[in-house]
């Protein structure tokens, strides 16, 4: 448990660097894993949206047979 009380606070560190003016968007500054993350993410609900849209044009205008 010394482990978990004993770190250095960064908090001002982390402030400055999501706070600085950088060409780059809030949800993709940090590491890499975040930026996987956030890909999956998104590349998730770009799925959902193209199958429900597959579905609306296929399925529900047409009308089910």
């Amino acid at each position: 448990m010394a482990g978990i009380f004993d770190k250095p606070n960064r908090v001002i560190e982390n402030q400055k660097y999501f706070q600085a003016h950088v060409n780059q968007p809030l949800w993709l500054r940090g590491s890499a894993t975040r930026k996987a993350f956030v890909s999956l993410y998104f590349g998730i609900v770009g799925v959902g949206i193209a199958g429900a849209t597959f579905l609306m044009f296929t399925k529900l205008i047409p009308g089910k047979k």
